[in-house]
């Protein structure tokens, strides 16, 4: 599970997202983003894009209303080819990356921020719709778990699914046998710090 997120980028981060996307991933400070919350993420057409949108996929089908019963912030890897919710962002393009300064969990009930130690950016992999409403389009995103590395088993059972900048093309345009690959494969052990947070 992955219920909280936060996007508060040093300037090192900034440079980092500006030289891997070209792109200016500038917005307020976001110290912690829940579920339902709006949520950056970047998308690839012709060009890397900066969207925001709600952090629970709408599904198929569903309005805004309805969608508000079902918790879809998170998608599992292992069911995402199946699931009614997620499969058909999954398969027809609507791979995203979720750039983070951190998560949180809670082990223990003692709440961690988990980041890199080298003051660079996490890229989560994540999914988005849009839907047309009335009031114009509306964006959303989920973004895709995986089991943890090994050091991070007694954290938690679960973790964003993170990836490295050479895996970025598997994702976003790969097969989704490449796409899930990458999942559990492109991020390994030791690249992460676990602290106290407030």
């Amino acid at each position: 599970m992955c219920g909280r997120i936060e996007f508060t980028l040093s300037e090192r981060m900034h440079q980092t997202l500006r030289d891997t996307f070209q792109i200016d991933a500038a917005s307020p400070d976001q110290p912690e983003i829940k579920p339902t919350q709006a949520a950056p993420f970047l998308t690839l057409d012709e060009a890397w894009t900066v969207r925001s949108g709600r952090w629970g996929l709408i599904p198929p089908g569903l309005d805004l209303q309805a969608a508000k019963k079902y918790a879809t912030f998170n998608a599992r890897i292992e069911t995402i080819e199946r699931s009614k919710v997620f499969k058909d962002a999954f398969k027809a393009g609507g791979r995203c990356v979720v750039p983070l300064s951190a998560f949180f969990e809670w082990p223990n009930k003692s709440k961690v921020r988990i980041a890199r130690p080298d003051d660079r950016p996490l890229l989560a992999l994540g999914l988005w719709g849009q839907r047309d409403t009335p009031d114009g389009p509306l964006l959303s995103c989920t973004i895709i778990t995986r089991p943890p590395t090994e050091d991070l088993a007694e954290v938690h059972d679960r973790m964003p699914a993170l990836l490295l900048t050479r895996d970025l093309d598997a994702w976003l345009r790969g097969s989704t046998s490449d796409a899930k690959a990458v999942t559990t494969g492109s991020w390994r052990p030791g690249l992460l710090t676990v602290t106290p947070a407030n």
